[in-house]
């Protein structure tokens, strides 16, 4: 979620303001009503400025609401509130079918004339998101994804090997299909599969309420979730949608219209030499 924050931080850049300074301090423009006509003007420009490069960036066309203190404040990179949502966002090749992010702090600060961007105060926004098969399916392709079936397999060698990783979502819940192989026995791929619901601990996705088809044999529950954690499909695909540079937390999960829906928030700190 830190590169849609990043995208529309950037999109003060394409701002062309010119009005008189006036104070920016919080209790000076927290204190005052700034009503004012050109304040609408400043504000609609923000929002067609933040929407022109989210459409460059994500291909989407999104939904903006932006409400700033003074003309002068919104050209300094000075905002009250800002809430975005998208759907079919395209981010580092992963489509997610929904996108939601609002700001929660009443004074947001942020330097745009400065590569990178910096921000000079603590910033938190809450985010919601809904991943599908596909954007899941995609994640797990990626080359990093190989690294986690490494160390699982080898913990699992020599007794099995895992080839590959991929989720179904069908009726409200989730399916985790693992391709496999038997080495000492075997050369020839199976494939395994198990649904699970998922929680969130200590903020971190965790199987719950597994359960497995009895063709495959007796297996343990237990053991089932813990490979599923191992292999943590979800916690994935989230990582590598955000930035670490950045404190992303989960709060909650759920699956609704076969979709995954997960919350949290974004922890964005003041660049060091603001503080």
């Amino acid at each position: 979620m830190k590169k849609i924050l990043t995208f529309l931080l950037i999109a003060f850049l394409s701002t062309n303001l010119t009005f008189a300074v006036d104070k920016y301090s919080v209790e000076y423009l927290q204190g005052k009503n700034h009503f004012s006509i050109t304040k609408g003007i400043a504000e609609y420009t923000v929002k067609k400025a933040i929407k022109k490069a989210l459409k460059k960036e994500t291909g989407t066309n999104f939904d903006i609401n932006f409400e700033g203190y003074t003309v002068s404040s919104i050209k300094r990179g000075i905002f009250k509130s800002i809430e975005i949502s998208g759907k079919d966002v395209k981010v580092d090749n992963i489509f997610i079918p929904y996108v939601h992010l609002k700001s929660l702090d009443d004074y947001n600060s942020i330097d745009y004339t400065k590569n990178p961007i910096e921000f000079r105060c603590d910033m938190t926004y809450a985010y919601d998101i809904l991943l599908d098969d596909e954007a899941i399916n995609t994640a797990l392709k990626e080359s990093d994804y190989n690294k986690i079936l490494t160390k699982v397999n080898k913990i699992a060698s020599p007794f099995f090997v895992i080839k590959n990783v991929r989720t179904k979502i069908v009726d409200n819940k989730l399916y985790i299909i693992t391709d496999y192989n038997l080495p000492i026995a075997i050369t020839k791929d199976r494939s395994f599969v198990a649904q699970s619901d998922f929680e969130v601990v200590n903020g971190i996705i965790k199987a719950k309420n597994v359960s497995i088809d009895t063709s495959y044999g007796n297996l343990g529950l237990n053991k089932v979730a813990n490979l599923i954690n191992y292999l943590n499909p979800l916690e994935f695909t989230l990582k590598i949608l955000n930035e670490e540079k950045q404190k992303t937390t989960i709060e909650n999960i759920n699956i609704v219209d076969n979709k995954v829906k997960v919350d949290g928030k974004i922890y964005v700190k003041a660049t060091e030499a603001n503080k």
